[in-house]
């Protein structure tokens, strides 16, 4: 049940998402103007039927959502009206919107980035290696069987804990992100590339100043998956096999965000985390006895 649950949340997310593609209605196209010249204008207005920063904070990524377009990486660094100007960007880009829009409403929040398995590519494992020689180690994010991804957690203060919001799929909250980033449904989204994001391997928020070193990947990818699965994850055979996977590459991606660790040398490490993640699948819906 809890699996036919998770494709049913996963679809719905699906079909929200080709919705958003319609054309912008006039409301949204006030607010973009308003994007483009009063950035705490822009904030109040798009909120203000909002009552916490929850809502708040869900009126700002869903709009991006629905009214950005997601432009594939060019490596070039914007600054926030430049990305507005452009009505898109990467993930990191739509953060960067979504991070401005919130501070203007005193909303806490931090940026965080994950590193995820994704389809494995060798043409994209040679593309990746020659931009870490081009680029340096930070670079090393991306590759062959793996890539970095950036959105924000805003703070409950009510529930006093953090809960993912991210512009780029649209997901607010703790329950619709794992069920789309982590669980053992399908992968989709308003993106072209969402199908080929699997999971989540190391995630990290940033600290005061800025640097990705308060691990977050104990909270996602062992505490929380294993109550999205009512706690009978960690039953399991595999789970203890994932956590090792964890625990293995955690210093290695912290080590590529500043810049000091290429993480293409663990390609071995993160092929085996993508094998064991399926094997912990396959392990929760094998038949009972």
């Amino acid at each position: 049940m809890k699996y036919l649950k998770l494709l049913i949340v996963v679809a719905m997310t699906a079909v929200s998402a080709a919705a958003q593609t319609k054309p912008a209605s006039a409301r949204d196209e006030h607010l973009y103007a308003l994007a483009q010249t009063d950035i705490k204008a822009f904030a109040r207005e798009v909120t203000k039927d909002a009552t916490s920063d929850v809502e708040r904070a869900q009126a700002i990524v869903h709009w991006l959502t629905r009214t950005f377009e997601w432009k594939a990486t060019d490596y070039r660094t914007r600054t926030v009206r430049e990305i507005i100007d452009r009505r898109g960007g990467n993930c990191n880009d739509l953060a960067l919107v979504a991070l401005a829009a919130m501070k203007e409403l005193n909303i806490p929040l931090r940026r965080v980035h994950d590193v995820h398995i994704r389809t494995a590519s060798s043409e994209r494992g040679e593309r990746a290696h020659a931009l870490v020689k081009e680029k340096g180690d930070t670079y090393s994010v991306f590759g062959r069987h793996h890539n970095d991804h950036v959105w924000l957690e805003v703070y409950d203060s009510s529930r006093k804990e953090w809960f993912p919001a991210d512009p780029w799929s649209g997901l607010v909250g703790l329950d619709e992100w794992m069920a789309a980033r982590v669980g053992f449904g399908s992968r989709s989204g308003p993106n072209p590339d969402a199908a080929d994001m699997i999971v989540p391997i190391a995630i990290f928020a940033a600290d005061a100043d800025g640097n990705f070193t308060i691990n977050r990947t104990q909270h996602y990818l062992v505490d929380e998956f294993d109550r999205e699965y009512d706690g009978k994850l960690h039953d399991l055979p595999e789970w203890k096999q994932w956590i090792a996977r964890l625990d293995q590459l955690d210093d290695k991606v912290e080590g590529a965000f500043a810049g000091r660790i290429n993480l293409q040398d663990y390609e071995a490490e993160i092929d085996s985390a993508a094998a064991t993640y399926e094997h912990l699948r396959a392990g929760y819906l094998r038949p009972k006895a």
